[in-house]
């Protein structure tokens, strides 16, 4: 199981609370991990945090731009869509067809999965669909030295360093998540896992549960009908 403790939503809200967004992450995980507990739920075998892992993250990185992948900009990297499935013969599309072959909804996503990247110059990606590796360093952010420069992963790719070095083969068998994260998010996943191996078919079966329902709405903060484990 992997934990996600570094991303835009984390850095926000830790900046909102003028806490140190390891403490933050730190914190929440702590009381996920009581919830489970009082659920029953078995602890993982291997547990894996993106802030455990940043050497083999900017490896993995260099191993794309290597094959030809990716590409630097402004101490930036983006994973290059177009080369990967024009050049390299890749599907990009599997999972969700009509999400990753709509600009609106490729855009929604781009915002989604990259969250502060807006303030990035129209000429820094070769292609609006191209997604962040690695994120030059910002003001107020977290920040990791790499041969790209000072910056932090992209969300995505930080859970494909992680299954590489969890797993160590080729293809992986089983993944889960979300059915909200089936896009953007798998599917840059499998995109950039692929073009590491350079073999098609990271993962053969894709598993994805759907969300928790109150009176017929989808449970969320944003419309303020969560509910917590505890309550």
């Amino acid at each position: 199981m992997n934990i996600t403790d570094i991303d835009d939503k984390i850095i926000n809200k830790s900046n909102e609370l003028q806490e140190d967004f390891g403490e933050f992450a730190k914190r929440n995980e702590d009381e996920f991990w009581k919830d489970m507990a009082t659920l029953n739920v078995k602890f993982p075998d291997q547990l894996v945090r993106v802030s455990e892992y940043m050497p083999e993250i900017v490896d993995y990185i260099k191993k794309i731009i290597d094959n030809k992948y990716a590409y630097e900009a402004n101490g930036s990297v983006y994973f290059d869509i177009d080369q990967y499935t024009k050049e390299g013969g890749f599907h990009y599309g599997k999972l969700d067809p009509s999400a990753s072959n709509n600009e609106e909804t490729l855009k929604a996503g781009l915002l989604e999965g990259e969250g502060n990247e807006g303030n990035i110059k129209a000429d820094e990606k070769r292609s609006f669909k191209d997604f962040a590796l690695w994120k030059a360093a910002k003001p107020a952010e977290p920040k990791w030295d790499s041969c790209f420069g000072e910056g932090r992963p992209g969300w995505h790719v930080e859970c494909s360093a992680m299954a590489h070095d969890a797993f160590k083969t080729f293809p992986i068998d089983v993944h889960t998540g979300g059915i909200d994260l089936k896009f953007p998010h798998h599917e840059n996943e499998l995109a950039q896992s692929e073009a590491y191996y350079n073999k098609k078919q990271w993962i053969n079966y894709f598993f994805h549960y759907g969300h928790l329902h109150i009176d017929g709405k989808k449970m969320a903060r944003r419309i303020k009908n969560f509910t917590t484990i505890k309550e």
